[in-house]
């Protein structure tokens, strides 16, 4: 889960599956602990611990009293809270979820940390290129030998250095604007990080976050004993991105012919790997499926950390080589225009 939603921050969601797990553990009813995380719980949550209060309180499901909020917690989040209260095994469910959030959660700052030094330079290069065009229009201005717009890209003095300042800025809050907006809800963001698996190093650590949240999900429908097409359900769901929710129907038509879950996944259409599958299909054949996902789970675990260090080093290089060729340019149209001048 990169592209986490503003509405249930990652913090406070790790906190409150931890809190729900061990207070399960200790006795208390789903009742009694949302009344307390009303109170003082995490304060982004706590109208929703409230208004859950209200439901239980009333007689709905946990499932159905989180119904409502469907955009403000992850899918996986909803899923497997679906199929722990079914189940009776809540507790287990929020220990899994705490444990999953807890790894997104280290991920999510080891990324921020990895690009603040980029990103640092980045903004830093706008600035120094603002302030040449202002100093090189000051001393076009004062008619020294240089012409009046040296960059060629129409920025002179004051108002080009506010002008390149704006549109420079304005880029990159538009690319965050629009990675906030689809990360507030989950149609939106299952849609974005659908598109990034088609690319280079973002694609193949967003697909083992994918594989890993349905190895999850599938570990606990088998091993709480749902029905093969409830499985195939809440397994697609989880996993949060599009390229594979869009398979969800698909898979549930193939179980429900009788074929096995394997033949489901390959009959999709979603973006399986052949090991994943083959994974899938020797968990069904000895019967040890809970066991081979969850091995499976925790090793794309690893791997999604790994390529996501690899995926911010990648862009990490990207800005050094954006920062790079901003000053190269500017280098040689100042450069031009000084011997231009000399020239003359």
């Amino acid at each position: 889960m990169l592209f986490s939603s503003s509405k249930c921050p990652l913090p406070d969601l790790v906190s409150w599956c931890r809190t729900l797990h061990h207070s399960l553990g200790a006795g208390l009813s789903p009742v009694r602990i949302f009344k307390q995380q009303a109170k003082s719980g995490p304060r982004a949550l706590r109208d929703v611990a409230a208004d859950l209060t209200r439901k239980l309180e009333s007689g709905q499901s946990l499932e159905d009293s989180l119904h409502d909020y469907r955009d403000r917690f992850p899918p996986l989040f909803l899923e497997l809270v679906a199929v722990g209260e079914q189940t009776g095994r809540l507790e287990d469910t929020f220990r899994e979820l705490e444990q999953y959030y807890e790894s997104n959660l280290h991920v999510q700052r080891n990324f921020r940390a990895q690009m603040m030094y980029p990103a640092i330079q980045f903004f830093l290069a706008i600035l120094i290129i603002a302030g040449l065009i202002w100093v090189l229009g000051i001393l076009a201005g004062s008619g020294k030998a240089i012409t009046t717009d040296p960059t060629g890209l129409g920025f002179t003095g004051t108002t080009g250095a506010i002008t390149f300042l704006v549109i420079a800025f304005g880029f990159v809050g538009a690319v965050l604007f629009v990675m906030k907006l689809g990360a507030n809800s989950v149609s939106r963001r299952a849609k974005m990080e659908a598109v990034l698996l088609k690319l280079p190093g973002w694609g193949p650590a967003l697909l083992s976050f994918a594989l890993q949240r349905f190895a999850v999900a599938l570990r606990m429908c088998v091993e709480a004993g749902l029905r093969a097409e409830k499985t195939m359900q809440y397994s697609f769901r989880a996993t949060s991105n599009a390229a594979f929710t869009r398979g969800e129907e698909r898979a549930v038509e193939v179980v429900k012919r009788g074929r096995d879950m394997s033949a489901a996944l390959a009959g999709s259409g979603a973006p399986f790997t052949p090991e994943f599958r083959e994974m899938v299909l020797m968990g069904e054949e000895t019967g040890n499926m809970p066991e081979v996902m969850e091995r499976l789970a925790d090793r794309l675990r690893e791997e999604a950390e790994r390529r996501m260090r690899s995926a911010a080093q990648l862009t990490s290089w990207c800005i050094y080589g954006l920062v790079a060729l901003m000053i190269i340019f500017f280098i040689f149209k100042i450069a031009s225009s000084y011997l231009g001048a000399i020239s003359a």
